[in-house]
Parts: structure tokens; C-alpha cells; sequence
């Protein structure tokens, strides 16, 4: 073998002996990386929230009674029907209340008939001035019982208060009401609210104005816009929760709202929208400090961070990572600085996806 050849050979066998030794070494390292679960920081929502149901009602429902007694003679509205205020909705039987009132107008008329000769008596002083008062007391006894009698009369007219949508009528031609029986129900529909229930504790934390989601069921799982009303001064006496009422903006909601309808009211307690968070097992505290381990090129780097509240199995983080940065979530005990590492599958919080 000459030496052109002798050399050749000598420099083969030093790159065959250069990649075996690199092959050994690579398989070396991966047999000494440590698997690991991986989660990524992500922006999420960690508001603390609560979502109660309750009913859609009328602001202001008014029932309707009958302030006198007497028979009905008509009734012009009914259920689902729109009245204005001063509308009349039935009028009542009031023939013996108007044979009355002219029986006090005829006594009336007397009485200032009496009521007259007996001042220009007491003026020319034939008369003493306490049959003169007695003339006076008895005028005034008469304008008394008109005025009562005219009540009476006006009565029998059943009228709208506000302008509303009538949701009961319980009368028919015919009936005979008493005083105080109700006649109608009646609902203003410009101006509907939901009044859920609260804990002192989540009260504490609402205020007047503030903004919320209505969930319909019958409108599937789509939130509308709400407001909080005003909030009740006092708890139930037997629930101890305070009554929260929201206003429902129906000019903001394609669909008819009707009273009702189920709500769910989600009320935002602490607003956390949109926070950067990590799940609580890519925590590690050490020395009262706390960090991650954030995986880097098959690396993992102990990185300090700034951690806020944990909720629903998460940490917010503040400051030390960024939106995307894939941290270690499972066996995290086993790392140190700088350990080398082999993702073995994405965390969740059942088992891990590969």
C-alpha cells in the first residue's frame, strides 16, 4: 500500500469513528432526557363569575280593583290586548249610586235655600248665632254627601292608570264585584327586568350600571346585554339574599322579549377577561419564589415569574413569560435548571394528548 493510499484509508476511519461516537453520544442524551408534559401560556378568561336564573318581569304591574260594588255592564279589553292611561276598561252597574246623588243634590239645593234665609236673619239679629251655625253645619253636611255620591258615580268607571298591555282579565259581563275584587291585571312592557338572587358576598362586589350577559333559554346559548337596575336594600328575611334587578335592553335584542321568559344573569364579580395563564402544575415554588420551567430548544429553563390568582386550575401570570411559551405541566419534580428534556404530550388536566 502506497502512502496516497495509506492516507486515505486513515482519514475514513476517523470520520467512521467521528459519527459512531457522535451517534453514541446523541443516543446517550436522549436516553438521559427527562419526558415531559407541555402546556402552553395562553390568554384566557379567570373572571369569577355566578349565573343565576330567574324570570323575565314587568317593571310596574298594576292590579286593577273595583272601588265600589255593582254589577258589570261591560268589559272592552282582554288578555294581550295594549291600552293608554284613562282607557276604559269596564264600567260597572251604578244606577242606585246616581239615584243617591240626586237625592244629596236635592237636599243640597235645600240646604242653601235654608242656608240663605237664615244669614239675613242672623244679619238682622232675629235669630241667635248658634242657630245660624246650625244652618252652616247642615250646607256643609249636604256638599259632603254630593261629593261622596259623585265618587261613588265615577267609580263605576273602570280606567287605565298607565299605558300597558293587559296579562289578566277576571271579569265577564254580568259578574257582581265588590269593593277591592280585582278586575284586571295590567303590565307596562317598555321597561322589563330579571331580579335574581344573591349572596351578601357577591353583592358586595356589584354596583348600580354595571354591565352584564343574559342568557334566554329559549334563544339558545347566544348573551344579550343587561345592566343592574339598582340593587334591594335589604336581604329576605328568610332566604338572606339580596334581590339584584337588571334591566333587559330590548332595543339591543332582535327577538320579543316576554315576561316570563328564563334568564340566566351572569354577573361578574371580578373581571379577569383576558389574562395570561398557565395551569397550577407548571407552578414550582422555591424559596418562596415562584416559577416555571419554560422548555427551550429540549431544555428546560427554571424562569422566575410573577403569578396573580388561581382559579378554575389555573395561575395567572404576570410578568416573567410571554402569550405562547411552552412551559413543563407534568413532572416537573424531576427537572432541574438547564435538565434536558423530551416532550411526551400536551397537558390537560385528565391524562395528556400526544
Amino acid at each position: 500500500m502506497n502512502h496516497y493510499h495509506l492516507h486515505t484509508f486513515f482519514a475514513l476511519f476517523l470520520i467512521l469513528f467521528s459519527c459512531g461516537g457522535n451517534q453514541e453520544q446523541a443516543a446517550e442524551t436522549s436516553r438521559s432526557a427527562r419526558p415531559v408534559m407541555v402546556a402552553q401560556a395562553e390568554v384566557t378568561d379567570l373572571s369569577d363569575a355566578r349565573t343565576v336564573s330567574a324570570p323575565v318581569v314587568a317593571y310596574r304591574r298594576v292590579y286593577v280593583t273595583a272601588q265600589t260594588e255593582g254589577q258589570v255592564l261591560e268589559v272592552n279589553f282582554e288578555e294581550g290586548d295594549r291600552v293608554r292611561k284613562g282607557q276604559v276598561l269596564a264600567r260597572l252597574d251604578t244606577r242606585r249610586q246616581q239615584a243617591q246623588l240626586r237625592m244629596a243634590n236635592a237636599r243640597l239645593l235645600e240646604a242653601r235655600q235654608n242656608f240663605d234665609r237664615q244669614k239675613k236673619l242672623f244679619e238682622q239679629e232675629v235669630i241667635t248665632p248658634v242657630e245660624f251655625e246650625s244652618a252652616t253645619l247642615m250646607l256643609e253636611q249636604a256638599e259632603s254627601d254630593v261629593e261622596f255620591w259623585t265618587v261613588e258615580v265615577g267609580l263605576g268607571t273602570i280606567e287605565s292608570t298607565i299605558d300597558a298591555v293587559v296579562t289578566a282579565r277576571l271579569v265577564e259581563p254580568g259578574n257582581t264585584v265588590n269593593t277591592n275584587d280585582r278586575l284586571f291585571t295590567i303590565e307596562d312592557h317598555n321597561l322589563l327586568v330579571v331580579r335574581p338572587a344573591l349572596s351578601e358576598l357577591d353583592v358586595a362586589k356589584l354596583q348600580r350600571g354595571q354591565e352584564l350577559e343574559l342568557i334566554f333559554d329559549v334563544f339558545g346559548d347566544e348573551p344579550f346585554p343587561g345592566t343592574i337596575r339598582r340593587i334591594f336594600p335589604a336581604a329576605d328575611a328568610i332566604s338572606r339574599l339580596f334581590t339584584v334587578e337588571v334591566e333587559i335592553h330590548q332595543n339591543r335584542i332582535p327577538h320579543v322579549i316576554r315576561p316570563g321568559y328564563l334568564v340566566r344573569s351572569r354577573f361578574i364579580l371580578d373581571d379577569r377577561s383576558n389574562t395570561l395563564a398557565v395551569p397550577s402544575e407548571a407552578m414550582k415554588i422555591q424559596n418562596g419564589e415562584n416559577f416555571v420551567f419554560l422548555i427551550k430548544e429540549d431544555k428546560a429553563i427554571l424562569t422566575k415569574v410573577e403569578r396573580g390568582i388561581e382559579r378554575d386550575g389555573k395561575v395567572e401570570i404576570r410578568t416573567g413569560i410571554s402569550k405562547g411559551d411552552k412551559v413543563a405541566a407534568g413532572n416537573i419534580s424531576a427537572l432541574e435548571d438547564g435538565s434536558d428534556v423530551r416532550i411526551a404530550g400536551t397537558f390537560r388536566r385528565h391524562g395528556f394528548i400526544e
